[in-house]
Parts: C-alpha cells; sequence; structure tokens
C-alpha cells in the first residue's frame, strides 16, 4: 500500500502532495511531543525573534564533530562564517549514534573547531531510537533549553532531509537544513532545503517552492601546507617508487556500502603491472579479507584518521582516486577533495547515488557501468600508462581547475551568507 501511495503521489497537484506530507509530519511531531513530554522536557516556545546586534546561529547535530562529509559541511560553514557578523554555536555529542563500538568517540575533530570563535556545546544523552523520527531520549543538555538560554535566531541543521526530531518539534524560529539524501519535508519553518547536489535538491522539487530550494557543494579549505610532503612520506612507509602508479580510495569503512568492482579490477591490473598500487584509507574489513585471501600484492592501507592532515596527506599520496561504493554518491566529498590535490577520478555507475557524475568531466575522468569490471579496468590500465608517459599530472590539473571553481569554502560562504541573511 506505501508502494501503491509513494507512485500516485506524484500524479496528484503540489498542493495535494504537501498536504499529505504535512499530515504525516504532523503524526510523527506529535509521537516527539509525547515522548518529550513524558521526560519532562520543555520544548514549546523553544525560540523566537531576538533582535540581537549579530545574529546567533547554532549548528546542531547529534554526531556533530564526526569525519563524515555530512558532519564536516557543518563544520566549515561554523568556522568560517563571519564572527563580527554573527554568534555562532555548535551543538554535538561525542557519543556513538549506535552502541556497535562503546569505546568510539565521535568528537575526533574537535581540535579543527576549537579557536575558531565558535562556541561549542557538547551533550549527552542515554539513546537515540532507530526508528522514524529518531527521537533523542534524555539529552543532557536538550536542544530546547540550548535554544532558549542563547537566544538563539536560526537553527542550521544537516539530515537525510525529513522532518525528523529535534527539528519537528522546533517552529519558532526558522531553520536552515543541510539535505543529504533527498528527502522531504513540508515544514513551514524551515527556510531554506540545502541539497548538497543537484540530484539531491531534484527529489525535493516536486514537494517544496522553489524559491526554498538550493544548492551547496560540500565546501573544503582545500590541501593545507605541507601536505604534499606528508604524502610523499607515505609512499617512502610502503617503499613506493615515485615511477609508480598509486591508486587510491577512502571513505566509508562499512562492508554495508561495498562494492567488489575497484578491487577485482586492480586485481587484474596488478597481476599484469607490477608497479601499480592501491592505497586504501579507512578500509572496509571485506577489502582486507579479498586482498588477503586472494594474495593481492602492492595493497596497502591506512587506519581512519579524523585529523585533516592525514586525509590530505592520503590524497597527495596517490596519483589517482579509484572510488567505489555500492550505492554511490549523493555529492562525493572524498573525490571533490582529491581533485582538489589535482588528482584525476575513476568511478562507476551506482544503482543508487550518481550525483558524483554531475561535476565529473570526460578530460580528467573515466566512468565504469554497473559491475563493469572490465571497464573499470580499462580505465585503470589507461591512466597507468599515461602516468609512465608523464602525463597523468597534466590531466590531474584539469579536475584541480575543476574542483577550484566548485569546491572551496571562500566562494561557498559568502553564498551561504547571504543566504542566512534572507532567512532570518
Amino acid at each position: 500500500m506505501k508502494r501503491l501511495i509513494k507512485k500516485l503521489i506524484f500524479f496528484m497537484p503540489k498542493s495535494w502532495r504537501r498536504q499529505l506530507l504535512k499530515l504525516r509530519e504532523l503524526r510523527y511531531s506529535a509521537y516527539s511531543a509525547r515522548a518529550m513530554s513524558r521526560e519532562g522536557v520543555e520544548f514549546r516556545a523553544a525560540g523566537g525573534k531576538h533582535r540581537h546586534e549579530k545574529p546567533r546561529i547554532l549548528f546542531y547535530h547529534p554526531s556533530g564533530l564526526n569525519s563524515a562529509g555530512t558532519e564536516k559541511h557543518l563544520q566549515i560553514l561554523a568556522k568560517h562564517l563571519d564572527k563580527s557578523r554573527y554568534d555562532v554555536f555548535f551543538m554535538y555529542s561525542p557519543k556513538p549514534r549506535r552502541i556497535i563500538d562503546p569505546d568510539r568517540r565521535l568528537d575526533g575533530r574537535l581540535s579543527y573547531m576549537e579557536g575558531t570563535g565558535v562556541k561549542l556545546i557538547s551533550f549527552d544523552y542515554d539513546s537515540m531510537d532507530e526508528h522514524y523520527p529518531f527521537v533523542i531520549r534524555k539529552s543532557r543538555p536538550d536542544i530546547f533549553r540550548v535554544i532558549r538560554d542563547n537566544e538563539i535566531d536560526l537553527l542550521v541543521y544537516a539530515g537525510i532531509g525529513y522532518s525528523e526530531f529535534p527539528i519537528n518539534l522546533i517552529r519558532d524560529i526558522p531553520i536552515i537544513l543541510l539535505n543529504v539524501f533527498g528527502f522531504i519535508s513540508v515544514q513551514r519553518n524551515i527556510a531554506l532545503n540545502i541539497g548538497i547536489s543537484n540530484e539531491v535538491s531534484d527529489k525535493v522539487r516536486p514537494f517544496v517552492e522553489d524559491e526554498r530550494i538550493k544548492v551547496m557543494y560540500i565546501p573544503s579549505e582545500g590541501p593545507g601546507e605541507g601536505s604534499a610532503a606528508a604524502g610523499k612520506r607515505i609512499r617512502e612507509r610502503f617503499s613506493i617508487p615515485d615511477h609508480h602508479t598509486v591508486f587510491g580510495r577512502i571513505g566509508r569503512d562499512t562492508d554495508a556500502i561495498f562494492d567488489p568492482i575497484g578491487i577485482r579490477a586492480f586485481q587484474k591490473l596488478v597481476a599484469r603491472d607490477e608497479t601499480v598500487h592501491y592505497l586504501i584509507m579507512s578500509p572496509m574489513p571485506i577489502v582486507k579479507k579479498i586482498a588477503a585471501e586472494d594474495g593481492i600484492p602492492n595493497v596497502h592501507f591506512l587506519e581512519p584518521s579524523p585529523l585533516e592532515e592525514d586525509v590530505w596527506a592520503f590524497h597527495q599520496a596517490i596519483d589517482c582516486v579509484a572510488h567505489f561504493r555500492y550505492d554511490g554518491e549523493s555529492f562525493g566529498l572524498n573525490i571533490a577533495e582529491s581533485m582538489l590535490c589535482g588528482k584525476p577520478v575513476i568511478t562507476h555507475r551506482s544503482p543508487i547515488w550518481n550525483a558524483h557524475l554531475e561535476y565529473l568531466k570526460p578530460e580528467f575522468s573515466r566512468v565504469a557501468d554497473i559491475g563493469d569490471v572490465e571497464g573499470y579496468y580499462e580505465h585503470m590500465k589507461e591512466f597507468s600508462e599515461l602516468k609512465r608517459q608523464g602525463r597523468l599530472a597534466g590531466i590531474g590539473s584539469l579536475a584541480k581547475a575543476q574542483a577550484d571553481s566548485l569546491f572551496l569554502i571562500d566562494k561557498s560562504i559568502v553564498q551561504f551568507e547571504s543566504w542566512l541573511n534572507t532567512a532570518i
């Protein structure tokens, strides 16, 4: 029945679609309200119009100091907002969202935010529901108190796109929603729905007013000084000569998003060319298993790191990013950061997300079809031959030019501040 409704809704007038979604949102906001009432949490009138000399902006995410693209998007915007014009607050919890590894903390990028003029607010909580609307239980402090006590004027929140907890109970101040996966909310005080790619925003357009929809690729500061030397040290650590070709992959270390296309294509290539390597940072367990069980040579692993310098060192160590991920990318920060270091791109189409194809051009990238190991292998072979000919770096410079025009924070923050001013 749900599938039928999802199909039929697109044949309805836009006003009807919005009304159906509004009814759904009211149902789940009522559920959230009951949960907070049982805890004695005052969530009504969490904020209001405050006439401060500088608007007070709160960035919020339960795992806000994690090193994934969603959280980094919030961090870099908060860090670079002009503190002479805005008072900036950042609320986060170091607690893992699911207790798989109870010793793991999600504040690894605390050092990135410290000393930036951002007021950091850490909170603890007992649990988070694993079902929509993902209610957080026994938050200390709760976001509603933080908004009241600090007289917050606007909330910036990153999520999958739904009106989920806690934004479904925050109705008295405008919200800027950074939409990661294109799910839809018609909550009236969501002043702007900013998709992290055109593909994400296109999913929202049939339901949300055009003037509220914006697109912002996840911005970056670009590689820091010393990153090239740090990349060289990584190659030396694994005894990789300068003239050898290093392909690289960085991303979430979970088997749930594994696609075999990259490692299988490399397995075929390294069998005929011992001068190629695969450097994988934050490796999935299954990739380690395949490399070990099949005896694939020249595969090197780096553990995940929340430190900017480690991430940029990885990108500088490789000659070409060789991306693989079963569900694709709703943006692809890992690809964008490699392009900023002047690295060509090999990737593949996904049955789910393909937003990274928006900004990739054939001048500096190659794209294999879904599951096409042979095509991916041919792309790897081509780029390794170009490295031997001394031409790969020139192709990488085209990737960098594209990245510089699209992804640098210096340009993005000006646009974001203009949107923010209209939303307050």
